[in-house]
């Protein structure tokens, strides 16, 4: 090896030396700080959501506006001036009507579910096939009102007054009728489980095979009374005028 190359060898030592103490060095550094953290991962931002839409207000129709097949729920119709309407079909449910005037109008299959109906009129009004479950009539007046088919569950009917009124096949399920006046009134074939008829007049009224299971006819008037082919309150049949008696409470069934 001539002096030339020794040399470049030398020159090349004394260049890469510090490089490559300054490597180890390094390497040392990185060791006794422990693995390096992860990079942070960056999240996207949610994109903020569009906001919906307000939902209308609740549409409340006036009086003259109710018409057939219409509906409104829950509407405040106190003291409303309906007669003679065509109503049939009106879905009214929960809707105040008390003191309202509904006389004359016809509410075939209208639906007045839980409704308000204290002391509306409701004279001569054709309600087939109605719905008035869990109803309000306290003291409401029926007189001469065509109601065959209708759906009386649970309403009340207390004070109400129902004279010569058709509730033919009529469903009155737990209703209440105290003191209500049924005079000459038709429930041929009505259902009146559990019916409260305490201190009512059905005076002439026509309860022919009628269920009566249960009913309360306590201090009630049953002067003229119909109950041919009726089932009794305690599950029997009608068997004659003695059984009347009994139904009011005025007769003990002893000779």
């Amino acid at each position: 090896m001539n002096m030339n190359t020794f040399l470049l060898g030398m020159l090349a030592a004394v260049v890469t030396a510090p490089i490559a103490i300054y490597a180890i060095s390094l390497r040392r550094d990185l060791a006794s700080q422990g693995p390096a953290a992860p990079a942070a991962v960056q999240t996207a931002e949610p994109l903020p959501s569009e906001p919906s839409e307000p939902e209308p207000p609740a549409i409340v129709k006036s009086p003259e506006a109710l018409q057939a097949e219409d509906a409104c729920i829950g509407c405040q119709l106190a003291n409303a001036s309906l007669e003679a309407r065509d109503l049939s079909r009106v879905n009214l449910s929960q809707s105040d009507l008390s003191n309202a005037t509904l006389s004359d109008s016809q509410l075939v299959n209208a639906i007045f579910q839980q409704a308000q109906l204290t002391a509306a009129q409701l004279v001569n009004v054709n309600g087939s096939g109605a719905d008035f479950r869990a109803a309000n009539l306290y003291q409401a007046d029926l007189t001469r009102s065509q109601l065959i088919y209708i759906n009386l569950v649970e309403a009340n009917l207390d004070d109400a007054i129902l004279q010569e009124a058709e509730l033919r096949e009529a469903a009155l399920n737990k209703a209440t009728l105290q003191n209500a006046d049924l005079t000459d009134a038709s429930l041929y074939g009505a259902i009146l489980r559990d019916v409260n008829f305490a201190g009512a007049n059905l005076q002439g009224a026509d309860l022919r095979y009628t269920d009566l299971t249960n009913a309360n006819f306590q201090g009630a008037i049953l002067v003229n009374v119909q109950l041919e082919g009726a089932v009794l309150p305690d599950g029997s049949n009608y068997s004659g005028a003695e059984d009347i008696l009994l139904l009011s409470g005025e007769g003990d069934g002893q000779d």
